[in-house]
């Protein structure tokens, strides 16, 4: 059999800074008008990592093959858009072919980066030790810029993580309906990233109660004050059912009971103090009026709902291929319709296939260990935010989701097909090492002495 990279020492402590690094990139600001800090950090890792000669070194998984496949596709197919670009004779015009260019293939690179550092030696486990305590430490500090927003603290940084300071944001209008996301300029990709960063700490504290409940508590006071629906609809729903089903459930429901109180206590002092609790109480069911489907969905479905607008356009202008990266400028808030303008119906198909891809690809390597349920979670969590936002591109979320994703199921460290974390040895519990019985002499054996373990 061929072995695969050793863990090297040297190789495990660059891997675990650089994957820090990204992650930490991931909640920076804007440098200048249209550039991010992490577009800054991840391209530039993988060109330095390709300097170095660590393109060769990239290994992956089965699963990677069909959903990086899928992906690279979608890039092909988006690119016709851009060479023979569709007769645009709608009232919208075309988007920025840079950005969308960016969108699409920025999680390639992300998890290039991942492959080529483990393929030479870095080792997994500990990067993604690392990118989860990063997005929960990140993600509960901006669940504290949020409260002091709602308290009425008004900072001029934060316009520097959101539009670089150009205009209203999106995040300054949901301020007016109560809505705090923090760094974040939509709830959203807030939203995303609070359901995230709350599955990353069930199964990083999954043994420290008093560390997760503290980490529940910050993350789903953040994830209300945003209004999210992809958190309060989507995240904290698969959150509570991993707390229920997954193995070693006891710890968490304590930390969960302690967190949910903590919450009902603050709740209580502060809830009528907080000018987004009318909005946020629509949500409840039956409160939404008639139109529950068209309060969950922000007017994104039905007839004359903003997402169809999109699509009717699309039907008419490039409906096979789409418009290209760039696509248009109109509201395409779905990972599905967003593929429809960039690459057409084709590109439907194929995002239809990455999440596809991805969960099958969990499905034939679950086990027992903690590492299963975080990615199956993690998985469910990204095919239900994508109806509400594009979470496999989005600005911020697409650098942390990829990340995880790489470690998790796409990138392998061995010779073996299948993830890391199914090797004997590896992943939060190690399986302790096979006992042999010590051989005992044949005299020995007819004077009565049993073989010991």
């Amino acid at each position: 059999m061929t072995s695969g990279p050793v863990d090297s020492p040297t190789a495990a402590r660059w891997g675990h800074r650089i994957v820090i690094g990204l992650t930490v990139a991931a909640f920076g600001p804007y440098l200048a008008p249209g550039l991010r800090t992490e577009q800054v950090a991840v391209y530039g890792a993988a060109t330095l990592l390709c300097l170095v000669g660590l393109w060769l070194r990239p290994r992956f998984t089965g699963t990677a093959v069909w959903a990086l496949g899928a992906h690279l596709s979608l890039v092909a197919v988006a690119t016709i858009g851009v060479v023979l670009p569709p007769e645009n004779h709608t009232m919208y015009e075309a988007g920025d072919v840079v950005a969308g260019f960016d969108n699409i293939v920025l999680p390639l690179v992300v998890v290039a980066v991942v492959a080529m550092l483990v393929g030479a030696g870095a080792d997994p486990a500990r990067m993604l030790r690392g990118v989860c305590t990063v997005t929960v430490l990140a993600m509960a500090a901006n669940a504290l810029i949020a409260v002091s927003s709602a308290a009425g603290v008004e900072s001029d940084l934060l316009a520097q993580f959101r539009l670089f300071g150009e205009g209203e944001s999106v995040a300054d209008r949901a301020e007016q309906l109560g809505r705090y996301s923090g760094i974040f300029n939509q709830p959203a990709e807030a939203g995303v990233l609070y359901s995230v960063a709350v599955l990353a700490a069930l199964y990083l504290y999954q043994r420290q109660v008093g560390k997760l409940a503290v980490a529940l508590l910050l993350l789903s006071v953040g994830g209300v004050l945003s209004v999210s629906k992809i958190f309060l609809l989507v995240g904290a729903p698969i959150g509570i059912a991993y707390v229920i089903l997954a193995s070693g459930r006891r710890r968490r429901l304590v930390a969960a009971a302690a967190a949910s109180v903590a919450a009902w206590f603050t709740a209580d002092a502060y809830l009528d103090q907080w000018d987004g609790q009318r909005f946020a109480m629509r949500l409840l069911p039956g409160s939404g009026g008639d139109d529950q489907l068209g309060l969950y969905t922000a007017g994104r479905v039905g007839g004359q709902s903003s997402l169809q607008q999109a699509v009717d356009v699309m039907t008419t202008l490039s409906p096979v291929s789409g418009m290209g990266f760039g696509g248009l400028r109109v509201a395409y808030d779905n990972g599905w319709v967003e593929a429809l303008v960039v690459a057409g119906f084709i590109g439907v198909v194929l995002h239809t296939a990455v999440l596809a891809a991805l969960a099958i690809g969990w499905l034939r390597t679950r086990s027992h260990r903690p590492e299963s349920p975080f990615t199956g979670a993690l998985i469910l969590m990204l095919i239900g935010a994508s109806t509400g936002l594009p979470a496999l591109t989005a600005n911020r979320c697409a650098t942390v989701v990829w990340l995880l994703l790489g470690l998790l199921l796409l990138v392998r460290a061995d010779g073996r097909a299948g993830t890391w974390w199914q090797r004997p040895g590896r992943g939060q519990h190690r399986q302790p090492p096979a006992v042999v019985p010590t051989p005992v002499p044949a005299a020995a054996l007819s004077a009565g002495v049993r073989p010991t373990r």
